[in-house]
């Protein structure tokens, strides 16, 4: 009975949005909404989104027909620029035509009435992004707070290649969004969802139909069948920037269509799509990829002077590495190709990322060295997916290189890196490594420690308390502190970057005491706090670093995963000694939370021996990624760390 009752009301909701659909029938309830519920903060909110897509027989050729209807509900000022719409469309080959647009606004004035502007025809403008893209741009009329538009259009396109993909969500909430997909029997597409919402309707059927297929006495009418495809989503939040969080497309629920083969009536199966282990032995005779990597004199001088003296494979690697990173200078493009001779990016000293690894790859192997590109996906370009054979879904080049039975990734883009430590930019998942005739994944990921370890030892006194820190880092903990750090003034470095910012807080003096790139930076700070008056009680907050005073996890509930850049682990032993006119009141408890798995961890141990007070710290993640059904355990021990590290040492006079 219950089933009976929910697939009536699905039914009910069905027609309730088919009849929103219609292009100027907005209902009064649209009109007269001045909040959304779900999300009072919102500036605007998509009434429905629906598009169709479909392939048909016409004018001799198949074409792909895409169809788009959207209605938008303006609930603050600050929505009106939404009204500022921009339609693209392909102009190289193969080439698209953008047809019957339409849009409209419609608000209601002083007297109840629907007062509705449309835009004409002299009001759209074309632009041209490049030489294949173009774009119709216009701007809806009459729009004001509470305004609701709407818009539509025709795509065609003569290449079912193009059959386009559907996003789901946006920067502002979505009540309805909805898409529909129609592929003749003909066409072989691989088809993925991604995202981490639940469909409303996500349905596969079948249809028949017919076509008459040819030119003149050789056009044979066909029966037909195919698959349609039907997706809809309901009250989508707007996708917004979270603490921890990668690209936001990654996590846009959308649906992707990609042509692999089809097989038209009468013909051969033509595939599309090739595969990995196809697509690797093609760049490796790419005359902008596997073609640059060839000898010449200037690389050949070059590898001959860094490793001149060195026997050891694992010692020439590095310096072949160093003398990269040192001579060339990266222009900040991305790419997976080199368009220029790597002679020629040599001796300018200037390149594409690609092309600086390129040249890394070739000196490694002409110093006797099995090296390979690797191709991957930047955080910012978006995770690859595997079922989808694209070389568009990879845009930077890095080297793999193996040595005995280890391996070894380096990206010599950047001079203030060492070769075991990728930018947090390439850590996205998986690389594939470009052996031609094979298919090979790797993560991409670093193999070191990121440690951090901190020794404070603080001695209190009537007038404030004299003290010394002493830190050791690894990793990405040593990248960022050696960045941070201003050797003409230590001390400044130090106070803003290290300590907390504490009342009467001075660094006296900071030394370093390693530096080497490849294993740690460390370095010591002596700091001292005064208070000139005279203190019955003293509160002492020992935390003069890694103070967390607020969490980066407020929402109560998570949508998307949280995404550390890196796995870490944070130590801090505190020394407190006490002097003997004072007497130890309170100090904070110590505490122990673990997230399930092992995940991670908050650690306090406090104790204590005569006058002296010794806090030990500890800060673990263990992994990368934590899902939405793990943010729970995650926000409770982040307020568990807020709570605690607020906690002060008491001392009163004795």
């Amino acid at each position: 009975m219950k089933k009976g009752i929910i697939l009536f009301l699905l039914v009910l909701t069905g027609v309730a949005n088919a009849q929103m659909y219609e292009f100027g029938d907005v209902p009064m309830e649209q009109l007269e909404m001045t909040h959304y519920d779900l999300d009072s903060t919102a500036s605007a909110l998509v009434l429905f989104d629906k598009g169709i897509s479909s392939i048909r027989y016409y004018n001799n050729e198949f074409q792909v027909t895409f169809t788009r209807h959207m209605r938008v509900k303006i609930l603050t000022d600050e929505g009106l620029d939404l009204g500022d719409i921009s339609i693209g469309y392909r102009i190289g080959e193969p080439e698209q035509d953008l047809r019957k647009i339409k849009a409209s606004s419609y608000t209601l004035n002083e007297n109840g009435k629907v007062i509705e502007e449309s835009v004409g025809r002299r009001d759209r403008f074309k632009n041209k992004v490049s030489d294949n893209w173009e774009e119709v741009k216009f701007t809806i009329p009459g729009l004001k707070k509470g305004s609701v538009y709407e818009y539509s259009y025709e795509i065609h396109s003569s290449s079912p290649v193009d059959f386009p993909d559907w996003v789901f969500q946006r920067e502002i909430p979505t009540l309805w969004s909805e898409y529909e997909a129609r592929i003749p029997e003909w066409f072989n597409f691989l088809t993925v969802t991604r995202g981490y919402r639940g469909y409303d309707i996500q349905e596969r059927t079948s249809f028949n139909d017919n076509a008459r297929i040819g030119t003149g006495m050789y056009a044979q009418n066909y029966n037909y069948s195919g698959t349609e495809y039907h997706f809809a989503m309901s009250d989508l939040p707007a996708i917004d920037d979270e603490p921890y969080m990668k690209i936001s497309s990654d996590y846009l629920s959308h649906v992707r269509f990609l042509l692999a083969s089809y097989q038209l009536p009468g013909d051969f199966l033509k595939p599309v799509l090739k595969p990995w282990n196809e697509l690797t032995t093609g760049l490796t005779k790419d005359e902008d990829f596997g073609g640059r990597l060839t000898s010449s004199d200037v690389l050949t001088n070059a590898v001959n002077e860094a490793i001149d003296g060195i026997d050891d494979e694992f010692e020439k690697m590095v310096s072949i590495y160093n003398h990269v990173k040192e001579v060339m200078d990266w222009n900040d493009k991305f790419g997976i190709y080199s368009f220029e001779e790597l002679e020629d990016v040599y001796n300018e000293g200037t390149g594409s990322g690609a092309a600086i690894n390129l040249i890394l790859i070739q000196m490694l192997r002409e110093a006797g060295l099995t090296a390979y590109p690797l191709i991957l996906s930047t955080r910012s370009h978006g995770e690859i997916i595997r079922t989808f054979p694209i070389l568009s879904q990879f845009n930077h080049t890095i080297a793999y290189v193996e040595i005995g039975e280890k391996y070894f990734l380096l990206d010599a883009k950047n001079e203030d890196r060492p070769y075991n430590l990728q930018p947090t930019s390439n850590l996205n998942g998986e690389g594939l490594i470009v052996v031609p005739g094979e298919e090979y994944w790797i993560p991409v990921q670093n193999l070191g420690r990121n440690m951090s370890m901190n020794m404070v030892d603080i001695t209190v006194s009537d007038s404030g308390y004299t003290g010394s820190l002493t830190s050791q880092n690894t990793g990405f903990f040593a990248y960022i502190d050696r960045n941070d750090f201003d050797y003409n003034d230590l001390n400044e470095s130090a106070k803003d970057h290290i300590f907390s910012d504490f009342e009467n807080f001075e660094v006296d003096s900071t030394f370093i005491i390693k530096d080497v790139l490849d294993q740690s930076f460390d370095f010591k700070s002596y700091f001292s706090s005064t208070n000139n008056e005279s203190n019955e009680i003293i509160y002492l907050n020992p935390m003069v670093i890694y103070n967390l005073t607020e969490t980066p996890f407020t929402l109560a509930e998570r949508t998307y995963p949280v995404d550390y850049e890196f796995t870490f682990n944070r130590t801090l032993i505190i020394q407190v000694h006490v002097p003997e006119n004072y007497a130890i009141d309170e100090v904070p408890q110590s505490v122990l939370h673990r997230l399930p798995g092992g995940a991670g961890e908050f650690r306090r141990i406090v104790q204590t021996a005569g006058n002296d007070i010794t806090i030990s710290y500890k800060f673990l993640i263990n992994k990368e990624r934590f899902m939405p059904e793990e943010y729970e355990y995650l926000k409770k021990m982040y307020e568990e760390m807020v709570n605690k590290l607020g906690e002060l040492i008491v001392l009163k006079k004795v």
